[in-house]
């Protein structure tokens, strides 16, 4: 029988090692006086009745006398089926609390994100980016990559079935199939490597995300924003982005014509 496994379990329940040993030692043997707990559970008999009394006030343990004349103390431990339920108990109803509580404390957040706040790291500005998403209430805007589009998948279409307005670019996927407008960026290889690791989105008019990693998984960053110069800005840049790639589109043989099919190194011009 593995005790220290035990002993080790219960502490995380809230008892001290002496309080698991003599419990256990009581679940061998009871009803039993201090000393015959002090043998079986190796606690000092001088810190057995101390641990005895402290049980007996969180009602781990009880007294039972007996003898020809009432006057031999014996203790006996609480069922482990008992004791289980009641932590079982005493969790969930902690876990309901902080549910609870915590989601009080987080939607009444006084965060003011007109400053500019940057997150680093892959995962924290994918789950910034995310966060946005579940809390849109009427449009989104976004350009990015099928690799964080997919991971925004899900929260992306609960947005839509909630009536939030939805138009993206993306970058590397023709003709995806989504329930909201897609546009795709035309792949000309100098303009996709200078969007390579971008993703911007705007939400609901009132809060911008630029995100970007130079290498994969590695330097990742997003700055989020609500001041209406950024939000406004990076709103002109996808809705111009989204044109641009349209129009390329219908004109591509005139622009050819003019500028040689790698029409798209002329913005080194600019």
């Amino acid at each position: 029988m593995k005790i220290n496994e035990i002993v080790s379990s219960l502490k995380e329940l809230g008892f001290t090692e002496y309080e698991a040993k003599v419990y256990i030692a009581l679940l061998r043997s009871h009803p039993s006086n201090g000393n015959i707990i002090a043998t079986l559970s190796g606690v000092p008999a001088p810190k057995v009745y101390e641990t005895l009394r402290k049980m007996q006030e969180r009602e781990i343990v009880s007294s039972v006398s007996g003898g020809d004349k009432g006057n031999k103390i014996g203790y006996i431990p609480t069922s482990y089926q008992d004791l289980l339920e009641q932590k079982k108990k005493a969790f969930s109803e902690n876990v309901n609390f902080l549910e609870n509580a915590l989601e009080e404390i987080s939607t009444t957040s006084d965060t003011n994100w007109t400053e500019l706040f940057t997150i680093h790291g892959y995962s924290a500005s994918i789950d910034a980016i995310q966060s946005a998403i579940e809390s849109s209430k009427t449009q989104i805007l976004l350009n990015g990559w099928m690799k964080e589009l997919k991971i925004l998948m899900e929260p992306l279409l609960a947005a839509f079935n909630r009536d939030v307005d939805i138009v993206t670019l993306t970058f590397d996927q023709e003709d995806l199939k989504v329930p909201w407008k897609n546009f795709t960026h035309y792949q000309i290889n100098n303009a996709l490597r200078r969007h390579t690791g971008e993703l911007c989105i705007v939400i609901d008019n009132e809060k911008s995300i630029i995100f970007k990693t130079l290498i994969e998984g590695d330097g990742a960053h997003a700055v989020i924003s609500s001041h209406p110069s950024t939000v406004m800005t990076t709103s002109n840049y996808i809705r111009h982005d989204i044109l641009v790639n349209r129009m390329t589109f219908e004109f591509k043989e005139e622009l050819e014509k003019r500028y040689g099919k790698d029409f798209d190194k002329h913005i080194n011009d600019i």
